[in-house]
């Protein structure tokens, strides 16, 4: 199956699933039809992510990239879980082939790429530098990309990620390895399940525009399962008016820091808020969530809110 990607340019969508958590108190909001979601694991916890040392030349151009080390990972690394990062090298052309992806559109700081079921609203935005994952204190310094700016801007019509479905989400899973199969930062454009934004409508008097609420704004959502099951899972939501800051330190910052949370366990997931005067809904869980009663649990993996297939 490694062989029929690698000759495709696209990345195997996760199989494994794994239900957990309680039920949630919402219930069923007009969800509809399969999507491709991988239920949450807890990661092993790492600690706290120190601060990035300063940034590295190096990326296409000489853009900054970070410091070498195993929380951001090394250059060199190669095959396996570091698949994407050799494809987004052959697609720079700092590394000859194979694999011998289709890159859709190539900078000097990121790659866009078709993500695994070659569907039309299932592409990958990756960083041309070496970056694992959420977990690199890098991205939320001053010196990465907007790297969700970006991804919302090839998300629309015209542009070569464009998502066509009726609602567009971007997503970023936790660290965690048996979520996680490619271990170089990747933001998913894709859809959003029939029903979530209906729920963030209702939701929406109480989801709060102010980043230091945001770590108590916890909002039950249920999304689908690979399968087409619905499942419900905790979020903390935050509605901002556009996506000019960079939402990896606005999460460091407001919800990481003041909880004593690491950086490894986060997800975050971007869809429009369609209600009031815009903008968007950020959100934010981790497995180990501290939820009202009553209430389901967080996860480790944006795949409940994206449609993929």
């Amino acid at each position: 199956m490694m062989g029929d990607s690698r000759a495709s340019g696209k990345i195997p969508r996760r199989q494994f699933v794994r239900i957990s958590g309680a039920a949630g108190a919402t219930g069923l909001l007009g969800l509809m039809g399969p999507g491709s979601a991988l239920a949450d694991a807890v990661p092993a916890d790492e600690g706290q992510a120190p601060e990035s040392p300063p940034p590295a030349a190096g990326g296409p151009g000489g853009s900054p990239c970070p410091t070498p080390s195993s929380l951001c990972g090394y250059p060199s690394d190669t095959g396996g879980r570091y698949d994407l990062w050799d494809r987004v090298q052959v697609c720079e052309g700092t590394k000859a082939g194979p694999p011998f992806p289709q890159s859709l559109r190539t900078t000097s700081t990121y790659v866009v790429l078709n993500g695994g079921t070659g569907s039309s609203h299932d592409f990958l935005l990756v960083p041309s530098c070496r970056i694992t994952g959420i977990e690199c204190p890098f991205i939320a310094t001053s010196n990465a990309p907007n790297y969700w700016l970006e991804a919302w801007n090839n998300a629309q019509p015209g542009q070569p990620g464009h998502v066509v479905y009726p609602h567009i989400g971007l997503g970023i899973n936790s660290a965690d390895p048996m979520i996680r199969q490619q271990d170089q930062l990747h933001i998913h454009l894709a859809g959003i399940h029939s029903g979530i934004q209906t729920q963030l409508n209702n939701h929406d008097s109480t989801i709060t525009n102010d980043p230091s609420r945001w770590r108590n704004q916890i909002v039950p959502i249920w999304g689908l399962t690979s399968t087409g099951a619905p499942a419900p899972r905790s979020y903390r939501v935050l509605h901002v008016a556009n996506l000019n800051e960079n939402l990896f330190t606005l999460l460091r910052d407001s919800v990481v820091r003041p909880t004593g949370a690491t950086m490894a366990a986060q997800i975050l997931a971007v869809t429009p808020r369609l209600v009031g005067v815009g903008g968007f809904y950020v959100l934010n869980s981790e497995p180990g969530l501290p939820v009202p009663p009553g209430q389901p649990g967080g996860t480790g993996t944006a795949d409940f809110l994206l449609a993929y297939a």
